[in-house]
């Protein structure tokens, strides 16, 4: 499990290759943009807009090279899914836990 205890930085398994290097800082810099956003849809209960942002944030972890992240946003969109409100709570404060320690 993905402990939000953990406040060590996350880099994405591609941190040493040269050709990514800007397409990391880049999406680095767009992390606490997505995190605010996350933060505000689940303080407004706008459950679709978080479901759609952990959606977003699943398939960039990935692709970015950072799995834990795919994970991490998959459970909360898959906990909005299913409506299930103690699971979103958790799951969220997991996902925005985690984009917090995101570097490039």
């Amino acid at each position: 499990m993905i402990s939000t205890q953990n406040l060590e930085p996350v880099r994405s398994e591609y941190a040493d290759d040269e050709d990514f290097a800007e397409l990391l800082e880049m999406f680095a810099e767009e992390i606490p943009d997505r995190r605010q956003r996350l933060e505000a849809a689940f303080a407004d209960q706008n459950i679709e807009e978080v479901k759609t942002l952990a959606h977003q944030l699943k398939g960039a972890g990935g692709g970015y090279g950072y799995p834990d992240l795919t994970v991490v946003a998959a459970r909360l969109e898959s906990a909005c899914k299913e409506l299930d409100s103690a699971a979103m709570q958790t799951h969220y404060e997991a996902l925005h836990a985690y984009l917090a320690r995101i570097t490039h």
